[in-house]
């Protein structure tokens, strides 16, 4: 029932009204009853009586109805003007990272300091600036009543794990919501899993589910590629691919998609169906951290954490990282968030027995065992 009424202001309020009137029959007449006191009001009624309810309930289902959307959607009344919180002009920092600032609620600027503190991804930044410089054209073309193209916003992000594809996807969202080009902009993500069933039908309802909440937001789908991987008959992967492409067609305006997964496999997934290379065209290529940027990942998630580190621990880390690195496992920041963890126990293991020692500092040690634990 609740899903059912979320996003539905107008069956809400009749559905509170019933369900007040039932309880207040109960209340002042319970020898009557619900139905006996319903019927008795109704039959009381004249056509002035009725039109006054009718005219009290609108009114009430419209209060509640803009009171919702300025608590949930101030943009789309025009309280807070389109391009709030973005300075135009800004673009990001291709080489240099910038401090994080945490936040609750998120403006494009926001979401753009988001992505200017993360070290590297250079190409991403670039790319984000061609976005950024599109936007403001077309704002402005339509400020001066000239056409703006439509233009395919759904992008494919390539690159391995734990290279910031989510939270750009993430920052994308809260900055089209910010320049109206999105309701809502908020991200939905979801894998094989939720899109496909194990029979027949089953595969359309999960998908569209997935889709319609994602609706005036952003959906992204890790591991894309999965859906179209098996070429057997009994594999329901093809049908989600139909379904969403289907969904992306119905509400070309209203939602963005964003496919996410190793380059190589991407490219096939994107080149077995006419529909995907068609509505895909954007790809933005995430790079493997280098050594040294996960050096600064390590020391940047170090710091937020409040832990100093010792002099020379990029020597430490980095052989073990160039090992690691060729691991299918690896996952770039998220195995760097792994031994973070892994270094603190360590250090809390040295530190738990000494009064003395300095528990925002670790050791060379501390990490010299989280390597060997790893």
């Amino acid at each position: 029932m609740q899903s059912f009424l979320t996003g539905r202001f107008i069956l809400a309020f009749i559905f509170i009204g019933v369900v007040s009137a039932g309880v207040s029959a109960l209340l002042f007449s319970p020898q009557v009853g619900f139905l006996n006191w319903i019927t008795g009001f109704f039959a009381a009624m004249t056509p002035l009586r009725f039109f006054g309810v009718a005219v009290t309930i609108l009114a009430a289902a419209g209060i509640g109805y803009v009171a919702a959307r300025i608590g949930t959607d101030p943009i789309a009344l025009g309280l807070v003007p389109v391009g709030s919180g973005y300075t135009y002009g800004r673009r990001l920092s291709i080489n240099a990272s910038t401090g994080k600032t945490e936040l609750v609620s998120r403006t494009a600027d926001d979401a753009l300091d988001d992505i200017d503190s993360m070290v590297g991804l250079g190409p991403v930044k670039s790319e984000i600036n061609k976005l950024l410089a599109s936007l403001e054209v077309e704002r402005r073309r339509r400020e001066q009543n000239l056409s703006v193209s439509a233009t395919s916003r759904h992008m494919v992000f390539t690159g391995p794990p734990g290279v910031g594809k989510t939270v750009v996807a993430r920052a994308l969202g809260d900055i089209y919501r910010s320049l109206g080009v999105l309701r809502k902009g908020h991200l939905i993500e979801a894998d094989r899993s939720q899109l496909v069933g194990g029979y027949v039908g089953q595969t359309a309802m999960k998908t569209l589910e997935v889709c319609r909440s994602a609706l005036d937001g952003v959906l992204f789908i890790d591991e894309a590629y999965s859906l179209a991987a098996s070429e057997w008959k009994g594999d329901f992967g093809r049908e989600a691919i139909e379904t969403l492409l289907k969904y992306m067609e119905d509400h070309r305006d209203r939602l963005i998609v964003i496919v996410a997964g190793y380059p190589t496999e991407m490219h096939r997934f994107i080149a077995s169906n006419p529909g995907l290379a068609s509505r895909f065209t954007k790809t933005i290529d995430f790079p493997p951290y280098q050594v040294s940027e996960l050096c600064e990942i390590f020391r940047s998630m170090a710091t937020e954490q409040q832990y100093l580190l010792p002099i020379g621990f990029e020597q430490k880390l980095s052989p073990w990282i160039e090992q690691q690195r060729n691991d299918p496992q690896w996952g770039n920041a998220r195995s760097m968030r792994t031994l973070l963890e892994k270094v603190r126990e360590a250090h809390a293991l040295r530190t738990s027995q000494d009064a003395e020692a300095n528990l925002a500092e670790f050791h060379l040690a501390d990490i010299e065992a989280a390597i060997r634990d790893s």
